[in-house]
């Protein structure tokens, strides 16, 4: 297998970017702007432990009130739901001058689809994929800010909101007017964040960035990000986990930015049949996303590979050899042939030593894995670089469920 990679470029388009502010301890120029630039309506949505005493929450929810802004402050726990954005929305002034989400992916989400939705008062349900009114979505919107204080989601650089109701549906309210205008990446942010939740989060920003790298909708612009997004991802662990301050904060601005990246190329490429059964996973069951990806990573990827080997075609060693690329790059000493198996031994040693947990405790046993696979093949399935079967998905759903011992 040839280790370089030729094709002609396929026609592409790549999505508008937020201005992005980046930089250890960056967010205090942001209260320096936010202060200077407002003073009218302002909303501000956080994750409800963001504004209690001593974290910046709570500076900048007092920082704003101190130059007369009126500010309304809500609180966003868990994943979003439909009716939560309708209800925030319903509360928010017209004349609102912008929304600023400080939070993790779900916080974000929320926050953008307020935003995209309080000039016009509309509902959500007019827009969302697949079980909205499927309403062209010709609106007036909100400027929006986004303060990521996880690195994960990507939410910051991506132009939709995933929104869920348990039991039912988790789906995407999705237009280039809900890009946020500004993103502000301070690493310093991820230092409060547990190591269970940095690591979940972290992974997947990873299998964006791996699933966005291998699609069948990639392009060089997606390649080059998502290739400097795993360079970046591919140490961040160990450097935050070092006893030294300056490798620690190496690691979370590393981190910080890779997840960044991730949101970048899964708006612009798409993603794969990970995220085509963490969709069906996060409706069915209350599992933590990011756990979910970093469970399905090493079996969704032995089977990609499985597939691609198989099938023999230009396009499919095309994506082979991204795969060996990926495996070289975290292991310089893997040679051509001891690549493929390789990745698949990483891609399990980060969910043994990271993300032990197995899904099994999230509620999922083999008995009730047909909901998954009656509600993955749409969205991100589709852009997976090989059609993978319902028994290879199966498989590789089983291989989750246990925990790491």
């Amino acid at each position: 297998m040839s280790s370089t990679l030729s094709a002609v470029i396929s026609p592409f388009q790549f999505a508008p970017m937020p201005h992005l502010y980046f930089g250890w301890g960056i967010r205090q120029q942001l209260l320096e702007e936010l202060s200077t630039r407002y003073s009218g309506k302002v909303v501000l949505i956080t994750g409800k432990t963001l504004c209690a005493p001593g974290h910046f929450g709570e500076l900048l929810l007092t920082q704003l009130q101190s130059h007369t802004i009126q500010v309304q402050h809500f609180v966003v726990s868990g994943e979003p739901s439909p009716s939560l954005v309708d209800q925030i929305v319903k509360q928010c002034p017209i004349e609102t001058q912008v929304v600023i989400g400080l939070g993790g992916g779900s916080v974000l989400d929320a926050a953008k689809a307020v935003a995209g939705l309080i000039p016009s008062q509309t509902s959500v349900m007019d827009y969302l994929e697949g079980v909205g009114l499927g309403k062209p979505f010709h609106v007036k919107t909100c400027p929006f800010i986004a303060i990521p204080t996880t690195a994960g989601t990507g939410s910051e650089t991506t132009k939709n909101a995933v929104l869920s109701n348990i039991g039912q549906y988790k789906k995407s309210f999705r237009d280039d007017a809900l890009l946020a205008k500004q993103a502000w990446l301070d690493p310093e942010l991820l230092v409060s964040c547990s190591k269970e939740v940095l690591y979940a989060t972290g992974m997947d920003a990873f299998t964006q960035l791996l699933e966005s790298y291998t699609t069948l909708k990639s392009n060089p612009i997606t390649d080059a990000l998502a290739w400097q997004g795993m360079k970046l991802f591919k140490d961040a662990f160990e450097l935050i986990d070092s006893p030294d301050k300056t490798l620690q904060q190496q690691g979370y601005s590393n981190l910080m930015l890779a997840a960044s990246l991730s949101g970048t190329t899964l708006a612009n490429a798409g993603l794969g049949a990970v995220h085509g059964l963490a969709g069906p996973i996060g409706a069915f069951f209350e599992a933590p996303h990011g756990l979910v990806c970093a469970k399905l990573l090493a079996p969704i990827t032995q089977s990609n590979i499985e597939a691609l080997q198989a099938e023999k075609t230009t396009t499919s060693q095309q994506t082979l050899v991204k795969y060996v690329l990926i495996a070289q790059l975290f292991d310089p000493s893997l040679n051509e042939q001891q690549a493929l198996p390789g990745l698949v031994k990483i891609l399990n040693h980060f969910s043994q030593k990271y993300t032990p947990q197995g899904l099994a405790q999230y509620g999922l046993t083999e008995d009730n894995l047909d909901v998954i696979l009656e509600n993955c093949r749409s969205g991100s399935m589709l852009g997976n670089p090989v059609v993978l079967e319902d028994a290879e998905l199966l498989k590789a759903l089983k291989l989750a469920l246990p925990s790491c011992r």
